[in-house]
Formats: structure tokens, sequence, C-alpha cells
């Protein structure tokens, strides 16, 4: 799109010009031209620009420019959809769907469906929670991902730990060793700790409250939203956190470090000054390619109880100003298949193409793991945006671990806010 405009107009043109006076049929021939936008950065989407060609190749008459707009935006998405522009098909982060739904950004592929059905059917999907809204599908689940625990094994065995940690206290009994027994050459476990509205301590910290059965906040009767855990139960949360740089599992710099793909962290594990940390499946690939010794992965700790992790991903929606949903709907499909994942680096959300796929033992950790997590789906729905609840939760818990706030204090007010926020009570 943006906008898509076809040859009609010329060929109309050339007709008066040359006095045809018959339909020469150069309407059957005219190629239809898409857009689809994605955020990944461009050193992780080869595989995927390589099944955008293979499309192209096999489907002359409707062809599609794959565009990057990295990272995602879906407030630009908003903009432009209300200029009436914007891509044709659009790569979206499950948790943006809602937001986009809404105000009907994004265009319902119910009828789409019921006209050409998946080969599969959507009940082959997950995470399709997210991506349902006022009883309708405003976008197809098409990635699935979650964090794995990444470890060098070689890093562990030198302390004397035979096997990865299973639970939360063996990941910081093991991690403090790790770092005493290297003299802090080796950090125990990496993560990013910074007070940031996008740090991914973010994911440490709600699976560890997921865990230990709770969540920060909850709908309960009559679609009443509460909050779902206590303020002890909260201050342990956050002392356990706090422990890591306590012990020394955690150095304290990195309360300065946002996200695993910080180079603390990436090239930490790649070189051995990190021994463990948790990363999505295309951040451990790229970590992989540089380590200087073996790097592998294992399910996070308690990460094979249900609903103890989060189910992660993206998915493809459909610009409501489109000219062309039949044929955006057509690519969606491609995108979803097989042809795309045997080039594509990501796991599908379908769960027969999953089945299907050679994935290498290093990466079982992301596999074993998945058909337990569960979306942030969990979170949506009250008054109060995850975006904001991560943003709350990284500040106050970075305050504590500064000292600038006590884990009493810091628990307080995260209850507050949630439920200020949710409006419910609490």
């Amino acid at each position: 799109m943006r906008k898509i405009r076809t040859a009609v107009a010329v060929l109309a043109v050339a007709a008066l010009v040359g006095g045809l006076t018959a339909c020469s049929g150069s309407g059957d021939s005219a190629t239809t031209n898409l857009v689809f936008q994605q955020f990944d950065p461009a050193g992780e989407v080869k595989g995927l620009q390589t099944a955008v060609d293979n499309w192209n190749d096999s489907h002359p008459k409707i062809q599609v420019k794959m565009q990057t707009q990295s990272p995602a935006n879906p407030q630009q998405l908003a903009r432009e959809a209300n200029t009436g522009s914007g891509p044709d098909v659009v790569q979206l982060a499950n948790a943006n769907v809602a937001f986009l739904a809404k105000p009907k950004i994004l265009k319902p592929l119910d009828g789409l469906i019921k006209k050409a059905p998946m080969a599969h059917g959507t009940d082959d999907l997950l995470a399709k929670d997210m991506v349902k809204f006022d009883g309708k599908m405003w976008a197809l689940p098409w990635t699935a991902d979650t964090m794995a625990l990444v470890y060098r094994p070689s890093s562990l065995k030198a302390a004397g730990i035979s096997s990865p940690p299973t639970t939360w206290d063996e990941l910081a009994s093991d991690a403090a060793k790790i770092s005493r027994h290297s003299n802090g050459k080796t950090a125990g476990f990496c993560f990013g700790a910074t007070g940031s509205a996008s740090a991914t301590q973010w994911f440490a910290i709600n699976y560890y409250i997921w865990k230990n059965g709770h969540s920060l906040v909850k709908k309960g009767a009559g679609d009443a939203w509460t909050t779902g855990i206590d303020k002890p139960q909260l201050t342990s949360a956050i002392n356990y956190f706090n422990g890591l740089f306590k012990s020394g599992a955690t150095p304290k710099s990195f309360q300065s470090v946002e996200s695993y793909t910080d180079p603390a962290i990436a090239n930490g594990l790649a070189n051995g000054s990190c021994a463990m940390t948790y990363a999505p499946p295309q951040t451990f690939r790229t970590l992989e390619k540089t380590a200087d010794a073996t790097v592998t992965t294992a399910p996070m700790p308690g990460g094979l109880t249900d609903g103890a992790t989060h189910l992660g991903g993206r998915s493809l929606g459909i610009n409501r100003n489109t000219e062309h949903p039949a044929e955006a709907w057509k690519f969606i499909k491609y995108l979803a298949s097989k042809k795309t994942f045997k080039t594509y680096e990501q796991y599908p959300a379908a769960k027969s193409t999953l089945k299907s796929l050679d994935v290498p033992k290093n990466q079982q950790g992301f596999i074993k793991q998945l058909p337990h997590a569960r979306s942030f789906a969990r979170y949506i729905g009250s008054d109060m945006s995850v975006a904001s609840m991560q943003q709350l939760i990284n500040q106050k818990f970075s305050a504590v671990y500064s000292g600038q706030s006590s884990s009493s204090a810091a628990a307080a007010a995260i209850l507050a806010n949630l439920k200020s926020g949710i409006k419910g009570k609490g």
C-alpha cells in the first residue's frame, strides 16, 4: 500500500491513445503490489527476506516489498492508518494487537479465514488469546517464543556444578558459587536490572512471581480487576532479586544494563565473563555464533510448570486501509506455512509446523518450555497497560538495588500504583 495503486489508470490512458475498441485483457495481467512491514533488526531477518523473495518468484501477480521498522512502533502504524496509509501486512508484537484492535486500525480476519481457511485451522495456533478482541480475531499468531535459561556448561563445571538449576533457589545458590569460585572473573547470573521502562528484568521477575503462585494483577468476579499478590509476597520477590547483588551472584554493574542484547550480557556469555542469563531464541542464535565455547539452553527455573513463564511471539495483521485484503491474507497464510520456516529462524505459532522442525539440541530448552508457557493476556483488560506495569516494576525493583528504597516500601508503592492503575480494590 502506502498507498497501493495499480496500473489501471495508465492502461486507461493507453487505451484512449491507441483507439482500442475492445477489452485488451491487460486488467487480468496487472500486478498487485503489497507492502509488508516487520520490526526485527536487519541482521535477524535474512531468512525472512529469502521467504519473501521465494513468494515473489512464485507469485508474479502478487508482489510483496518487505520494509523494516525497528523497534516495533504500534503508535506509528496507528498514525499512518488514521491518514489512510500504512503497510498492507504488518508484523506485530502479540501484546500490541489489542492496542490496534480497539480503534479498529486492523482489519478483522474472521471473514477472510472463513473464505480461505488455513490448512490446519486456527485451533492449531498458540497465543490465540492475545489476538482476539470483542469476539473477533484481529491478527494471526505467527511466531512463538519464550525466555529460556542460556548458559555455558564449562563455567558451571568449573565451579563443580553438573547441571543447570531447575529452581530459583538453585539459580541463586549456583550463581553465587560460580562468582566466588572464579574470584569474580565469571559472573554467575547476568540480567538487565536497570530501572528503565523496557528493562528485561521484567520477564525474570514475573517468572519468579508466577512460579510462586502469584500474579501482579488478576481478573476477579464480575470482570473486576484486583492485585494478585500481597505485600509480604511482593517484598519476598524484591528481596530475592536484590539478594543476587548482595551475594555477588550478579555484579552491581548490571544495575545499569537494560537488556539481554547488551554487550555486557551477550559478549559475556560468548567470552566467559558471564555463566548464565536468559534470552529469546533469536538472541541465543546470534550469541551462539560468537561464543568461544559451547553455549546451550535449558528451561528457566520452574519453566516446566504450566504458566510459570511467558509465551511471547509475533502476529500478522492486515491494515484496515488495504485495497487488497484477499491477496494480503493469501500472503499471510504463506508466511505461516512450513515453507517460510525452512529459511526463517523463528519458532512457528502453529503447533503442527513446530513439531515438524528439526531443532538443534542446544535449543531444546525453548522447545521443552514452550508448551508450558502462557501469554501476558493474563494482564490485559484492566485500565492499566502491560507497558505501564513493566515500567512500574522495573523502577521500584531497581530503586531497591541501588539503596534508594527498602524492599517493603517498594512493595507498598507497587501495590498502591497497581490498585490505582487497574481501578480495582486490591
